[in-house]
């Protein structure tokens, strides 16, 4: 019998597995997908291709009535390490009023920044001295290498200029709990070379069992006392833990296990013939990052710019991702906005200062494929793309099952764009893009015009709302960045137990009550070493 079970090998599982074993608990770690460290997966330069990977394991959104009625895939790594196999790299601890937030919507210090900054440290071999400004806000000594702007591109100063001259300030670093601004973009790239949660981590004391899954938890409710036991197999076989069981299957995989246990919302579950254990709101809340992406037409594409290009070929340029610059902002004219939508100025979303919106340069067409179609061919080389993303979302979806069938898909509508103001935050990215590209001597020094989707009109910084939104309709996907499924004060306390059973608790995105304004991979493993923390003072 083991301590605890991790059901996950992802991010927060593995994270979370080295910490509890480093306290000599006796851990297993459960992972349904198999180990792969090959090339395709290693490899900066192999990022693109990982979409194609079998391992990449990918859902379909029901149809968006807001994004033009289309299905809209999601992405997730289905091997040992998660995510963190598969993501991009990119490395963002989001502005420090989410936490705040976080910390005030649930009533626990905590989960503030400065409750989580401890953790922020404790993961990161930050890639400045620590002799520097800010130093004090990184931490030089964790499992995972960062790096900044260790190369250069041929447009480098021409996007530094061109973000400048559009009226965006520059900022040393992005990740002092206040991003606004622009500056280097941060990535967990070493050398080249992926850092996947289960080799950052030392998983030496951790019994691993891939290619092993879980269909549900084994809950006993003897003596009107529901208490996690352990869990089932998709094999018929079973595992025992004598202290905890704990999920960490992610935002799309964790409500499915709570609800085919018994726990989740009554009428749901009663509706495929399962048992209510606990009725909580399970699979609701589910908030994603939205994005859409602009595609510009270099002025000289006969020159080595971009990705693609025949001599767009430094050794360099394998280290990473094709990007430099890093932007984020609040919507425009927050009280106007306030006042439009018939919200509080003072909205939890909406107050200042947030980061409402990213953008970022990306030497590359990134996502043509799926915009242009057979005619992406014709971008390449000759493109670099703009992807405005969407951080703080108002909307909120739902996960619910498909069938009693623990091995049928669930069915995901994250309702994008239901609430009308998300779109501000995509139209100030993509005024804040135009401007740059376009209305800038800068911008217009390397950038000929803006390419729209097959079928759709050319834009200008002169665009109506209408038009932008149209665009957003027509391209918006998501980010892979999905979470509150299980959320902290609904569904699980602020000691990340579920609420209503004994021995089980939640440790990953699912958790997130609220959306952060940034990439999810760097607060994960902030909230598996906070979890670890947590676990170990109970037990």
């Amino acid at each position: 019998m083991y301590d605890f079970i991790i059901v996950g090998g992802g991010t927060a599982g593995c994270a979370l597995a080295c910490r509890l074993s480093q306290r000599n608990a006796k851990v297993v770690l459960l992972e349904a997908g198999p180990e792969d460290t090959s090339e395709d997966f290693m490899s900066a330069s192999k990022v693109a291709a990982v979409y194609a990977n079998p391992l990449m394991k990918r859902q379909n959104t029901v149809a968006q009535v807001h994004l033009n009625n289309r299905e809209i895939p999601l992405f997730s790594g289905s091997l040992l390490s998660g995510s963190s196999t598969v993501n991009a790299g990119n490395w963002t601890r989001t502005h420090s009023v989410d936490y705040d937030e976080w910390a005030k919507l649930v009533g626990d210090e905590r989960w503030s920044y400065a409750g989580l900054l401890p953790y922020f440290k404790r993961v990161e071999k930050h890639y400045g001295s620590s002799s520097e400004p800010h130093s004090d806000a990184h931490g030089f000594d964790g499992p995972i290498q960062t790096n900044a702007c260790d190369r250069t591109y041929p447009l480098r100063e021409n996007v530094r200029q061109a973000f400048h001259q559009a009226g965006l300030n520059e900022i040393r670093d992005i990740n002092t709990g206040n991003p606004l601004g622009f500056g280097p973009f941060v990535e967990n790239w070493k050398d080249g070379r992926r850092q996947p949660a289960a080799k950052a981590y030392d998983l030496s004391r951790v019994t691993v069992l891939t290619n092993t899954r879980v269909s549900s938890m084994e809950i006993d409710t003897a003596n009107s006392r529901k208490v996690a036991k352990g869990v089932k197999l998709a094999d018929g076989g079973s595992l025992s833990a004598s202290k905890e069981v704990i999920l960490s299957s992610g935002s799309l995989q964790t409500p499915k296990l709570l609800m085919h246990s018994g726990i989740g919302p009554a009428g749901h579950l009663a509706s495929f013939g399962l048992p209510n254990i606990v009725d909580l709101p399970v699979g609701e809340n589910l908030h994603d990052h939205l994005t859409g992406i602009l595609f510009w037409k270099l002025r000289e594409p006969e020159k080595p710019l971009a990705a693609g290009h025949p001599q767009f070929n430094k050794p360099e340029y394998a280290r990473g991702n094709p990007i430099e610059w890093i932007a984020t902002s609040s919507v425009s004219s927050p009280s106007q906005v306030a006042e439009k939508y018939g919200v509080s100025v003072h909205d939890p979303l909406l107050s200042q200062p947030r980061a409402h919106v990213e953008v970022f340069a990306a030497y590359a067409p990134l996502g043509v494929t799926s915009i242009f179609g057979n005619s992406a061919k014709d971008l390449i080389g000759s493109h670099i793309s703009t992807p405005i993303l969407t951080l703080l979302p108002r909307s909120r979806g739902t996960l619910k099952l498909a069938s009693g069938d623990p091995s049928a898909e669930v069915v995901i509508d994250p309702a994008y764009l239901s609430e009308p103001l998300d779109l501000e935050a995509f139209r100030t990215g993509f005024r804040t893009m135009m401007r740059a590209m376009l209305d800038t001597d800068a911008g217009r020094s390397f950038v000929l015009e803006e390419t729209p989707p097959p079928g759709m009109k050319r834009l200008t910084s002169a665009a109506t709302d209408e038009q932008i939104d149209e665009r957003l309709r027509h391209i918006g996907m998501s980010f892979y960045q999905v979470a509150g499924t299980a959320a902290m004060g609904k569904v699980v306390d602020t000691n990340l137990r579920v609420k209503g059973v004994h021995n089980l608790r939640v440790v990953d995105a699912s958790i997130f009550p609220s959306p952060l304004s940034g990439h999810y991979q760097y607060p994960v493993y902030a909230l598996a070493e906070a979890a670890a923390d947590i676990i170990s003072a109970e037990s």
